[in-house]
């Protein structure tokens, strides 16, 4: 019976884990899609872009987990990997496809 119950915990700790891995996935293919139609991305920008953008979801979730009882240091240290895509994205993708990109996002 125990050797069920334990089997049972492990298998829904894997399931929520995976289902939360998806979910990152997931968004980070929709602002990818998302970015490709407005910047006419190429599929190396596409991959550098998912790869940008699932890399800020794990660490957002990390920070949320690792500063849950400290909202103003959840925020600040939020609000620095925000800082650093803006860089990353940059890098990937030119100045001139952010210009476009940060236009767009502020009139959507």
């Amino acid at each position: 019976m125990m050797k069920k119950f334990i089997l049972l915990v492990f298998l829904t700790i894997f399931t929520l884990n995976a289902v939360a891995q998806d979910n990152l996935i997931k968004k980070a293919t929709e602002i990818t899609n998302e970015m490709t139609e407005v910047l006419s991305l190429n599929e190396e920008e596409k991959t550098m872009v998912i790869e940008i953008q699932l890399k800020r979801f794990k660490k957002a979730v990390s920070i949320r987990k690792k500063y849950k009882d400290d909202p103003e240091t959840k925020k600040r240290e939020l609000k620095k990997v925000f800082k650093r895509l803006f860089g990353k994205l940059r890098k990937a993708l030119g100045k001139d496809k952010m210009q476009i990109w940060k236009k767009y996002k502020s009139n959507n």
